[in-house]
């Protein structure tokens, strides 16, 4: 059986071409195969908007029609900070503050540099 080479190089990740709208779930039963209560989200354009329903991409990556109630309106997402919790080895968290120090940088500031050069959301987001 012959062996694929693989691409290990990661692809920048570019949102949709569409302008993203944000919402954070206030309402509804925790269901992690749904929404899930403080949890933030994408919302695609519906005409259901108009009868109170917003299409969200859920937990299961799909989207889904909601009561709009359901949700806060994000009206500043790109200002509007969150947290991310990574659970790291000690040699990933060892090599990641060295390279922070080396940088003279935090290692927050470092996360946040490497994601933004994954991300392409700039160009989508409504406030950019």
């Amino acid at each position: 059986m012959e062996s694929k080479a693989r691409n290990l190089a990661p692809a920048k990740i570019t949102a949709a071409p569409h302008r993203v709208r944000y919402v954070r779930c206030i309402k509804g039963e925790d269901d992690p195969l749904s929404l899930t209560r403080g949890q933030y989200y994408a919302v695609l354009p519906d005409p259901a908007e108009s009868h109170g329903m917003i299409r969200v991409i859920d937990n299961t990556t799909e989207d889904y029609l909601f009561p709009a109630t359901m949700f806060q309106t994000i009206d500043d997402a790109k200002n509007t900070q969150t947290e991310l919790t990574v659970n790291l080895s000690v040699p990933e968290k060892v090599a990641i503050h060295q390279i922070a120090n080396q940088r003279g940088i935090s290692m927050a500031a470092l996360m946040r540099e490497w994601i933004d050069e994954r991300l392409d959301l700039a160009s989508t987001s409504e406030n950019s």
